[in-house]
């Protein structure tokens, strides 16, 4: 499994990393939305917390990235996050598609910061 994340998104995780101290780490948010079974939305977090949920790590073009294991099967084999300067979004999506058109970069107040 690999995240590709593309130049112009890096551009946008590295500027708001250097206002932050913390962590990168990639999160599935899970407590929000219906009931299904895929419920929740993948979003950036910087943090200062251990988190004993980051079990596990994904391979990404900015080097191997904590990440819930459990999470890891909501994603596909090979996934690409780039930057949308127009609507000033980060974007998720894979062969199959979509996966989040809005990817916040939030702090450990669950605060977007991006």
């Amino acid at each position: 499994m690999f995240l590709d994340i593309t130049e112009l998104a890096q551009q946008k995780i590295k500027q708001t990393c250097s206002h932050h101290t913390g962590q990168l780490v990639i999160y599935y948010e899970s407590r929000i939305g219906c009931t299904c079974g895929n419920n929740g939305i993948f979003l950036l977090k910087i943090t200062q917390q251990n988190d004993s949920e980051l079990d596990a790590t994904l391979a990404t073009s900015l080097g191997d990235l904590p990440i819930q294991g459990w999470s890891l099967p909501f994603l596909d084999e090979k996934m690409k996050l780039d930057y949308n300067e127009t609507k000033h979004a980060l974007i998720l999506r894979s062969d199959s598609g979509l996966i989040n058109d809005n990817v916040l970069i939030l702090n450990d107040n669950n605060q977007s910061i991006s």
